[in-house]
């Protein structure tokens, strides 16, 4: 008799101190028992041995190497980012050095007329030129003068060049140049007080006042920086014009992400107010760095301090920047995460080595747990009792340790076995009733096709051909859904299924308005298949298809076998179709085994039916014919049947 598994590995999953059977919860043999097992418990003489044999020497051990391992990759990970922020400060002060050189190109014609220089010299607001007078048209030669500058460096984004004495702007962006009065331009001071070259941090790019647009150009958009140079009327310290470059940040970030591993690093460049001009984290433009960490210690070069608050924790490096252009620092943040990765590695080696004294101290427990293999002897004797079915038998329980437990345990088992067994055969009896009764729900099906057979009978009687074929029609269908014994049947009977069903509707609708064609191949009808694949099909094109009337309905299958040894079966209709969106919905549905709810329950049944009778790679595609009705298909691999 066959037993419950799953039952009896719930039986088997009880709670330690009492027995569930049928839901209630039995007290424990011994309810008090627990801290002494734990006490004479086998794993914790093992625990024990295998803690002072292995255990404590290997944590010490590790523990000892842990913190050497990160003192010494502090060290030398300082070392390492100082070289790195030193070369990095080196190169932005040649990045920064090349800027001004550019810059001061512009004093190459001090003593040329006509010179970009000159036409500085000589500019005038329009109210100071006397009236009649001529004023010399400059804008070639300053156009000129900042469109060279401009192809001097790849990254410029636009120039901006404000002529004092003339109140006037000149901007040169993306190859177009601007020129306008502009009285509301006014350059910020300098953030010492004084009027020198310098480097304003990244912020968006503006028009500097200039309200002429430019083609194809949005401003506010591209995040630039910008060095801003006066033009001095030498040797005075008079200033003829503000120059401002607006740079990309390409090769700015080029030089800066060589300084620090993006993956796990930060890095940030300040000036000495603090403003950004470049930073690591996302969204940092035009944005104060406010952390504690921002406020460097002393006036040295370079250094380095630990961190532990604003959401970082690790070690702060930084070198401060002193050039013409730009004062400020480079800092580098570097969490304790990547720094003591190589320490991590180690311990994980050495803790490998712990792992092997363990399995030393293993081997020491399978010694003395020889001892204590005595009492399972006895559970031997008790399962061989059991194996030649002697369920009731008893074993007496003295010990308290886990082989006591197991013991108690197994006995338990053996009698709720027991148990289940006389109900499983309670359970026959009851399944042998049901059959008897299913037998005799099968009479009635048949007196009734019997029935239609007879009046089939008696139609041809009295001449009436007509109602035969109908009654014989019905009675083949219910005939062939009757047979339980057969699951699969060639394809053949299958279409004949289909016919007959097809006949009963056509005389519901009239033979002018239904036609069904069939074009199957010969190998094709030979194939098992399973029954009731196709009628489902049918049935739903009068359910929907066909649901406003039929007039010149036909129904169309096709049969056949492809070149990769797959049957194909196509079912086609002339009805009104459907929507994309309830197409959709279908075949969406198709892909869910719980959609039991919907419309599409039909043909999710076949397709079901299909891949699990005979094969798992069965499709069924559902298209829209375009001028009217939807074809349904299926494939079905033959190969794996």
């Amino acid at each position: 008799m066959m037993i419950k598994v799953d039952y009896i590995a719930g039986m088997l999953a009880q709670r330690t101190f009492g027995t569930v059977v049928y839901g209630k919860k039995q007290p424990s043999a011994n309810p008090t028992g627990g801290q002494s097992m734990f006490k004479n418990s086998i794993r914790t003489r093992l625990m024990a041995l295998v803690l002072l044999a292995s255990v404590i020497p290997s944590a010490i051990s590790v523990t000892f190497s842990y913190l050497y391992t990160k003192e010494s990759v502090t060290e030398q990970s300082v070392k390492q980012n100082t070289k790195l922020l030193t070369l990095g400060e080196a190169k932005l002060s040649s990045y920064f050095s090349g800027m001004n050189q550019r810059a001061m190109s512009l004093y190459s014609g001090i003593n040329v007329p006509s010179s970009f220089y000159t036409t500085l010299l000589t500019s005038k607001s329009l109210q100071d030129v006397p009236p009649g007078s001529a004023v010399p048209d400059n804008r070639a030669v300053i156009s000129t003068q900042l469109s060279n500058l401009f192809l001097s460096d790849r990254n410029t984004f636009q120039i901006h060049l404000y002529v004092r004495a003339a109140q006037q702007s000149n901007l040169l962006r993306g190859g177009y140049f601007r020129r306008e009065a502009n009285t509301r331009y006014a350059l910020d001071e300098h953030l010492e007080g004084t009027y020198r070259p310098y480097i304003e941090v990244t912020h968006i790019e503006h028009q500097y006042g200039i309200r002429s647009g430019f083609p194809n150009l949005k401003p506010g958009i591209e995040p630039v920086f910008t060095a801003h140079f006066p033009i001095y009327k030498t040797p005075s310290s008079d200033v003829l014009a503000d120059l401002s470059i607006d740079y990309r940040l390409a090769e700015l970030e080029g030089i800066v992400k060589s300084m620090y591993n993006s993956d796990t690093e930060r890095l940030y460049v300040l000036n000495d107010q603090g403003q950004a001009l470049f930073a690591s984290d996302p969204d940092w433009i035009a944005k104060p760095v406010k952390a504690g960490w921002s406020q460097l210690p002393g006036n040295s070069g370079s250094g380095h301090f630990t961190w532990k608050k604003d959401g970082f924790k690790g070690i702060v490096m930084y070198r401060h920047i002193e050039d013409p252009l730009f004062k400020g620092s480079i800092i580098k943040l570097v969490p304790y995460e990547d720094l003591y990765e190589d320490a991590r590695v180690i311990t994980r080696f050495n803790t490998g080595i712990g792992i092997l004294f363990l399995l030393v101290g293993g081997i020491s427990a399978v010694l003395i747990s020889i001892g204590f293999t005595r009492p399972i002897k006895k559970l031997i004797s008790f399962t061989q009792k059991v194996q030649i079915g002697q369920l009731d038998a008893h074993m007496d329980v003295e010990r308290e340790d886990e082989f006591g437990l197991l013991t108690r345990k197994i006995t338990g088992m053996t009698r709720t076995i027991n148990d289940l067994i006389l109900n499983e055969y309670k359970l026959e009896l009851a399944n042998k009733t049901n059959q008897l009764k299913a037998l005799q729900a099968q009479v009635n099906p048949h007196f009734l096709y019997n029935a239609l057979q007879s009046i089939a009978s008696l139609s041809l009687r009295f001449n009436a051909p007509k109602v035969y074929d109908l009654i014989y029609s019905l009675g083949s269908m219910m005939r062939y859904s009757m047979n339980t014994e057969r699951t699969q049947v060639p394809l053949r009977d299958e279409i004949e299924h289909v016919q007959n069903y097809v006949i009963l509707q056509t005389e519901r609708f009239g033979e002018e308005n239904l036609r069904l064609d069939v074009d199957a191949e010969e190998e094709a009808l030979d194939v098992e298949v399973p029954k009731m694949i196709l009628q489902p099909i049918v049935e739903n094109i009068f359910k929907h298809g066909f649901a406003d009337g039929i007039q010149g309905g036909v129904i169309s299958i096709r049969c056949a076998l492809d070149g990769q040894g797959r049957l194909m079966l196509a079912v086609k209709d002339n009805g009104k179709g459907i929507e994309p969106e309830r197409l959709e919905a279908i075949l969406a549905g198709l892909t869910e085994s719980g959609r039991t709810e919907r419309e599409e329950i039909g043909l999710y049944n076949v397709l079901a039916r299909l891949r699990l009778q005979m094969s798992s790679e069965a499709q069924m595609f559902l298209s829209d014919n375009g001028d009217s009705g939807v074809t349904v298909t299926l494939l079905i691999p033959l190969d794996s049947i």
